[in-house]
């Protein structure tokens, strides 16, 4: 697998990724795995978290599973010479059924951070009812791909005309932010209660539009630290 476009991501950790083979609706076999792993390598990605869908009624294979199968790839990666290094981790989809797994779930590698798909059907009550007891359990809610979520729209005209969606998620100042005129929105209360967040690499390849496109790019040079551009 080749990017058809040029990053810079040499030395980079992809926070999530749709690897294992048979488990969701990421690659059907071994060799399809394989063929991705190639062709993260040669981007210059060096650490890779695993992360399959966990859907009730849908996707539903076990933390064992999911580990085991990343051991196993883990393996023919090594066979095929390519120095890539699996992590373990689960997107988990935020809906009624969500907390029959907070029980025991699969982070992301070692690291305290829960991946988390938010339907755009699902409340924002519901949402924040629910990030806020995983954060009572002592995880970090990463919210995957939020660019492409109809619950966070690209704001029309934030005070100044230089607000945008990414602008927003990704400057320093929190949910401070919000301006006095609006009321906070769920972006503002994510980002202020200590989500973090990660942008697909679509999103830079213009995949969902030229305007997210841009503005990811920009703000993203800024932010590397608190998502991961590649899905």
């Amino acid at each position: 697998m080749t990017a058809p476009f040029s990053l810079k991501t040499e030395y980079r950790t992809d926070w999530h990724c749709h690897i294992l083979p048979g488990i969701d609706d990421g690659p059907a076999t071994m060799d399809e795995s394989v063929a991705m792993a190639s062709g993260l390598a040669r981007a210059g990605f060096t650490t890779v978290h695993c992360t399959p869908h966990l859907i009730k009624g849908l996707y539903e294979a076990d933390n064992e599973t999911v580990r085991n199968n990343v051991a196993d790839l883990q393996r023919e990666i090594g066979r095929h010479g390519i120095d890539i290094r699996l992590l373990a981790g689960r997107e988990y989809y935020l809906d009624e059924f969500f907390a029959d797994y907070l029980s025991d779930p699969l982070t992301l590698g070692e690291s305290s951070y829960l991946l988390m798909e938010i339907p755009g059907h699902i409340f924002p009550e519901f949402i924040k009812d629910t990030i806020h007891q995983i954060i009572c359990c002592g995880f970090i809610p990463m919210i995957a791909h939020p660019e492409r979520s109809s619950l966070f729209p690209l704001p029309e005209g934030e005070p100044g005309g230089k607000g945008t969606f990414l602008s927003t998620l990704f400057s320093r100042s929190g949910s401070k932010s919000a301006s006095p005129q609006r009321e906070e929105s769920l972006l503002d209360y994510l980002r202020g209660i200590g989500c973090a967040f990660q942008g697909d690499l679509g999103s830079f390849a213009g995949l969902y539009g030229e305007k997210i496109r841009s503005e990811e790019r920009r703000v993203g040079k800024e932010c590397r630290s608190r998502w991961s551009p590649y899905h």
